[in-house]
């Protein structure tokens, strides 16, 4: 209850933090649009007033132009002042004539602050000004020096072009004046030499109250296509190039064009604002400081996001109550949902077991297709189109773990199986599957699609088993064998090899608990042909009949030892056989010698099935010798059994000898033949003739492996006499002709 009631507050505390977010954002993104847009238009309203004022100036600056260039055509035309520009030495009449028409045309237009005529012939100036500088001065007197520099680069300056310039006037206490010089020249035609002029100066503090208007902020000045200062801009001189500050690159590189931009001046955010170049070639620049555009947009800002908190405090408040609204039949539905989930997530898992189940017992068909769309249903990160790997997991002692655990056994290998998942989780995309019993298998491939389960990777996964095998003992305190299947291409491949790698784990019986098995090293001994040792399983035979335990066992668990290298049913093979024969060797004894014992029928299938060593079916068939043994050695004398080692040496000695036989043996014992054959069979369940031809036959395959002597040579050594009868008799105890036994034992050793 406590757990739902945490859920249902993380959702209601969503759905009231959604729509917060939500109008938050909304009045956000609503306020910075507002914001940009203002901030635009204010910059375009700015810029239209800026440019209908720097059009204004240019206006002034043409129509002071062309003021000049009138008053200096009407100077050039006048009679009166024509005898300054003509006569080499004008009367004092005519220059003092000339003097007042020249004043009066100066004060006519209130904007011209000097003018100058200039006569080369005598070179001296005759000025105009509202100072002290008026009357006749000669060009080494004059206090206006600039002049004398632009007069003599006239070529330079095109006529009534306007020439900013600061000069000094007066000889003591001289002040710098600001002005446009306008020139109206005349020249001597062939040598182009100044000849006279007329020079009008417009005063600079006229233009500059015009451009810097006191109602409207920011500073106006002037440039030429070079980037010189033509007019005042705070504490820039005159002339001052412009071109290697930030803010004037734009303005020169647009020659074109009248724009307006943002950039820093003299360490102030400002509006740029500028023309084209006019008929002058002059381009006129306002900087106005953005703060003072945008001061009302930013008091609009400070009110609307005061209005927006105080939207959002209301906000805030309906979405509380929306929330609680809307949180009861959601709460509802999560509740149901939660419940439907746990449900199918419960289902999802049995029937995913019991799939993977079946398909890997050989119950369903599968196929690649079918494999991927139930994987995708019941959620498994397993990718069926990627290589991948089975693993075989088997509980040792199982007996052991199952009294143990006793019910919770099930509970037990659930952990267990959540343990490998888990820690295969770090490589590997894993499906654990309970195959009943003491059998889980994995299910796993690489999570990247580029990465490969083969080469260098196997070495990963034994570690991986390792570390799920220490896992399981630490946290379970129980021991696990892993059994490893090949890399297959797909999960489908992978189930197919199932019955294999099962077939393979069965060789744990021969590793021992806790160990790491490789299907593909075992599925190698298939190719391998497997020939039960008849030969040795006489001499098992001799040994029990005859009481040598010790010897028996011996001889046992090297019979079992060859079957390692075998498939595990030549195994299982090999000790059904074995155990035919000690069921006919205690049916023999019990029948001879009226021992009391039980058939062993059946008796070995218990612990083959449940051993995990081989040990205990070694401990199980030891068990059943020591028992014959021991009634063996009940039955037997110290006579009989001298009896029998003295014919045995017997035969081991004369075996070669064509005429040994039960009568030559009966002769050197001084015995009756028959006494001697009864005797022998009774206490070894063998014919002495028969013992007499094993024992030539034992001899004659030493010789075929052994030496190079032909068949016939060997038959004769070994007692024979007729070649064919040694055919019949190696062929009887052997299943093969002697030719036939020599290749197969010379082919084996030299596999």
């Amino acid at each position: 209850m406590r757990k739902r009631s945490e859920d249902s507050q993380k959702v209601f505390a969503r759905i009231l933090i959604g729509i917060i977010i939500s109008t938050a954002a909304t009045l956000l993104v609503a306020s910075a649009i507002l914001y940009v847009n203002y901030n635009r238009i204010a910059l375009r309203q700015v810029y239209r007033t800026d440019m209908n004022s720097l059009t204004q100036t240019s206006r002034e600056v043409a129509k002071m132009t062309e003021s000049a260039k009138s008053l200096s055509y009407q100077i050039y035309q006048d009679y009166t002042i024509s005898s300054l520009l003509l006569y080499s030495k004008p009367s004092i009449y005519q220059i003092t004539s000339a003097m007042e028409q020249l004043d009066n045309y100066r004060m006519s237009l209130p904007f011209i602050e000097s003018i100058y005529v200039y006569n080369s012939r005598n070179n001296e100036f005759f000025i105009s000004s509202d100072g002290v500088r008026n009357g006749q001065q000669s060009v080494s007197e004059i206090d206006d020096q600039g002049i004398k520099s632009i007069l003599d680069r006239f070529h330079d300056y095109k006529p009534f072009v306007p020439i900013p310039r600061t000069y000094k006037v007066g000889s003591t206490g001289a002040s710098e004046v600001n002005s446009y010089t306008y020139l109206c020249y005349d020249t001597i035609n062939d040598n182009a030499k100044l000849n006279y002029a007329v020079v009008v100066n417009i005063k600079d503090d006229w233009l500059s109250p015009n451009m810097n208007a006191v109602d409207q902020p920011g500073k106006t000045f002037i440039i030429n296509e070079k980037g010189d200062l033509l007019s005042d801009f705070g504490d820039r001189a005159l002339l001052n190039n412009l071109s290697d500050e930030t803010f004037m690159r734009p303005i020169l590189q647009d020659t074109e064009h009248s724009a307006y931009f943002t950039e820093q001046v003299d360490g102030e955010k400002s509006l740029i604002t500028y023309t084209a170049p006019d008929s002058l070639g002059w381009r006129y620049v306002r900087i106005t400081p953005y703060d003072l555009i945008t001061s009302d947009i930013r008091n609009m800002r400070t009110h609307t996001l005061l209005f927006c908190a105080v939207l959002l405090a209301a906000g805030l408040i309906l979405s509380y109550l929306v929330s609680r609204k809307l949180y009861h039949p959601i709460n509802n539905v999560l509740v149901r949902m939660r419940v439907m989930e746990a449900e199918r997530r419960g289902s999802l898992h049995l029937l995913r077991q019991d799939f993977l189940r079946g398909a890997l017992q050989g119950r369903e068909t599968v196929t690649c297709n079918m494999l991927e769309e139930r994987m995708k249903f019941y959620g498994s990160a397993v990718d069926v189109h990627r290589t991948s790997r089975l693993v075989l997991l088997r509980i040792d002692h199982y007996t052991e773990f199952c009294e143990t655990y006793r019910d919770d056994t099930k509970l037990v290998k659930y952990a267990m199986m959540n343990i490998c998942t888990e820690t295969a989780d770090l490589h590997y995309h894993a499906e654990a599957v309970d195959m009943g019993g003491d059998l889980i298998t994995l299910l796993f491939n690489e999570k990247s699609e580029h990465d490969s389960l083969s080469g260098s990777a196997c070495h990963q996964i034994e570690e991986l088993l390792r570390m799920m095998q220490a896992a399981v003992m630490t946290h379970l305190k129980c021991s696990i064998s892993c059994t490893v299947g090949p890399e297959e291409q797909s999960l489908e491949d992978c189930i197919e090899g199932y019955a294999r790698s099962a077939e393979a784990s069965l060789h744990r019986l021969f590793m021992g608990p806790g160990c790491l098995i490789f299907t593909s090293n075992i599925m190698a001994y298939q190719t391998k042909e497997y020939t039960f040792p008849a030969n040795k399983e006489r001499q098992l035979v001799d040994c029990l009949m005859t009481g040598k335990t010790e010897e028996a066992k011996l001889i046992y668990a090297d019979i079992v030892s060859e079957t390692v290298a075998y498939p595990f049913n030549v195994f299982q093979l090999a000790l059904s056989h074995l155990t035919m024969t000690l069921n006919h060797v205690r049916n023999t004894l019990k029948k001879n010698n009226q021992l009391r014992l039980d058939s062993v029928s059946g008796g070995l299938m218990l612990p083959v099935k449940n051993a995990e060593d081989i040990s205990e079916v070694h401990e199980h068939f030891y068990r059943m010798f020591d028992e014959l043994g021991s009634k063996v050695e009940e039955k037997r004398t110290l006579k009989h059994e001298e009896l029998i080692r003295k014919i045995n040496d017997i035969i081991e000695r004369n075996y070669a000898d064509p005429n040994l036989c039960l009568t030559s043996i009966a002769d050197e014992l001084s015995m009756s033949p028959i006494y001697v054959s009864r005797l022998y069979k009774q206490l070894t369940l063998k014919g002495l003739t028969d013992v007499i031809n094993e024992t030539r036959i034992t001899k004659a395959q030493h010789l075929l492996i052994q030496t190079e002597s032909s068949v016939a040579d060997i038959a004769e050594r070994t007692g024979f006499t007729n070649s064919s009868y040694f055919y019949r008799m190696f062929k009887k105890f052997n299943g093969v002709t002697p030719n036939d036994y020599r290749r197969k034992e010379l082919h084996a050793d030299q596999l």
